[in-house]
């Protein structure tokens, strides 16, 4: 009984220093803030912006992306240009209110008149519009200055820029020629403090729609969807009706998140 007792108090010491001997394990250490515990890379929480370079026909791309808890959590795609006059439908209201003139119908007139004159110095005045015709008569000359040939026109568009005026309206002559003829012109004036997004433009959507049979709207908002869900711009797909527009939605949302790292 005395040997039972005694091997049972050797086990016992032996089990004791074995337990005395082992490693302690550290208690895990808490995964930083906006780090995600699944070893991917986390963002910093807030809201990134980025912008393209514009394009040859005004319109800048900018992407706004949004992080919480680490996570892409919205996103907004776009492109966007400055609100022209005639397209500023508030503008045309108040214009018509007070002078009782439509400033669109003038701005046509401007153009049909140097078409038809193929000289801005023949272009007769057109009343309601003493300003702008002033602007247009001196850089419809500048554009025509632009395409001059010696003694004739190249083909080709051809545009002159005036000065911004102090509620930041920019008048713009665009002139095209054709074999040599003025073939058309438009006049405008353009706000960088109001813009226009494709998205809201009615007009540039129809065009879109009808010739490449996609919606321009529904395919950014695809963009931001498909980049929440996938939390990774390498595993979007933007090769769809918009391409580039999807291209610049790459580049654009790297050049955000590279913000957020």
């Amino acid at each position: 009984m005395k040997k039972i007792l005694s091997l049972a108090l050797v086990v016992v010491l032996i089990v004791a220093m074995a337990a005395g001997c082992a490693p302690k394990s550290e208690p895990a250490a808490a995964p930083p803030a906006n780090e995600s515990t699944s070893g991917e890379n986390a963002y910093k929480d807030g809201t990134y912006t980025a912008k393209g370079d514009t394009d040859e026909r005004g319109w800048t791309p900018e992407v706004t992306v949004v992080v919480k808890d680490g996570k892409i959590s919205e996103v907004k795609y776009d492109e966007a240009r400055a609100m022209n006059k005639s397209e500023d439908a508030e503008y045309i209201k108040s214009f018509k209110d007070a002078k009782n003139v439509d400033i669109v119908s003038v701005y046509k007139q401007f153009g049909e008149a140097l078409v038809a004159a193929q000289d801005a110095e023949k272009v007769a005045a057109v009343s309601g519009a003493t300003g702008s015709f002033t602007n247009f008569k001196a850089l419809a000359a500048e554009a025509i200055a632009q395409a001059k040939d010696g003694d004739n026109l190249k083909d080709g568009s051809f545009k002159a820029t005036g000065q911004t005026d102090e509620r930041g309206w920019t008048p713009y002559v665009t002139i095209t020629v054709a074999e040599g003829k003025i073939t058309a012109a438009t006049y405008d004036e353009a706000s960088s403090n109001a813009v226009v997004f494709k998205s809201e433009d009615e007009g540039y959507k129809a065009s879109f729609m009808k010739n490449k049979n996609v919606d321009v709207a529904a395919a950014y908002e695809k963009f931001g969807t498909d980049l929440v869900a996938a939390q990774d711009i390498a595993k979007v797909d933007v090769t769809g009706g918009a391409t580039h527009s999807g291209e610049n939605f790459k580049a654009l949302v790297e050049k955000a998140l590279s913000q957020a790292k």
